[in-house]
């Protein structure tokens, strides 16, 4: 009886180890020497900015320093220094994309967008068109937003 106890307690505890272990994060690859992680990110329309980042955007950060202009006929006209996340929201044939910008006193996101994906010329242009995105500080929408975000590994798009 002891026995087949001190068992059940052994093949438990091998059972929790193994468990834990596969689930795990796995630290990122670090870029291969002489590969840089820069891109050149830029919006044109009602958000604009362009410059180049470095290590943009996995979902757990960095989320890099950017200069945004916000000209959305609002309050929160204006340029900014904020920090930035865009990625793909959503899969399969409901795939968006997100945008977020936020500093201390600001705080965006839109979710929309038609994505094309230039894998050939390494660059991702999303379109987006009468969206309604979210003024996340104040908790209210902010319609009609359009314009176009274009991320690229051409560094010489930037300024």
């Amino acid at each position: 009886m002891k026995g087949r106890f001190v068992a059940c307690v052994g093949i438990c505890c091998i059972a929790i180890l193994t468990v834990s272990g596969a689930n795990a994060d796995k630290p990122p690859k670090p870029p291969k020497p002489g590969e840089t992680t820069a891109e050149c990110i830029t919006f044109t329309g009602d958000l604009i900015g362009g410059q180049q980042v470095e290590g943009c955007c996995p979902n757990a950060g960095p989320f890099p320093v950017y200069t945004m202009t916000l000209a959305l006929d609002s309050l929160l006209d204006g340029t900014y220094e904020g920090h930035l996340f865009i990625n793909y929201y959503g899969a399969g044939r409901n795939r968006k994309y997100i945008v977020q910008f936020w500093n201390d006193g600001v705080a965006i996101e839109i979710i929309g967008g038609v994505i094309d994906n230039d894998k050939k010329n390494k660059a991702l242009t999303v379109t987006f068109e009468d969206e309604t995105g979210w003024d996340l500080i104040n908790g209210i929408p902010i319609p009609n937003l359009s314009f176009v975000l274009v991320r690229t590994t051409n560094l010489t798009d930037c300024d």
